[in-house]
């Protein structure tokens, strides 16, 4: 099952506020609902991270061992990744990609987000509607954890 995820957020904050963020790793997993112990994959000539993963998908409490690794940056405007991880034993399993494009707004910056992540395993079962539920609901966390933080640093 393949999940196809977009998604824009208007920021009050100017880009390079907003790219910063996006670049400092331990921070911006902090605003990531789920996330945990993540690491650099310490490879020469990649970006990467290792992330853990605990997410209540339908009656699933599903927590997954993922990599990110950066594909493309173009700086304060773009930033691609690809995804992938499973579970410790192997039975569920995600693949894809996203990106974040910034561009300038008369606010200050618009976000956008989009993922394709294809499910595989156990966790596939489900359906696409709860996944897709979930999935929304974490980046409207992640999202309302980003506006917290720009009204946290104008205070």
């Amino acid at each position: 099952m393949v999940l196809k995820l977009a998604e824009e957020l208007a920021l009050n904050a100017p880009i390079d506020e907003v790219w910063r963020l996006l670049r400092d790793t331990s921070r911006l997993t902090g605003l990531l609902p789920g996330v945990e112990n993540v690491e650099s994959l310490n490879e020469a000539a990649v970006e990467g991270y290792a992330a853990r993963v605990s997410e209540k998908i339908g009656p699933f409490k599903l927590t997954m061992n993922l990599e990110v690794r950066v594909i493309e940056t173009v700086e304060a405007s773009l930033l691609k990744a690809a995804i992938r991880g499973a579970d410790s034993m192997g039975l569920n399993r995600v693949t894809g990609s996203m990106q974040i494009a910034l561009n300038p707004a008369p606010s200050g910056t618009q976000m956008r987000f989009e993922a394709s992540i294809e499910v595989l395993g156990k966790l596939a079962t489900l359906g696409a509607v709860p996944i897709r539920r979930r999935t929304t609901q974490a980046f409207a966390e992640f999202a309302q954890n980003i506006q917290k933080q720009f009204n946290r640093e104008r205070a």
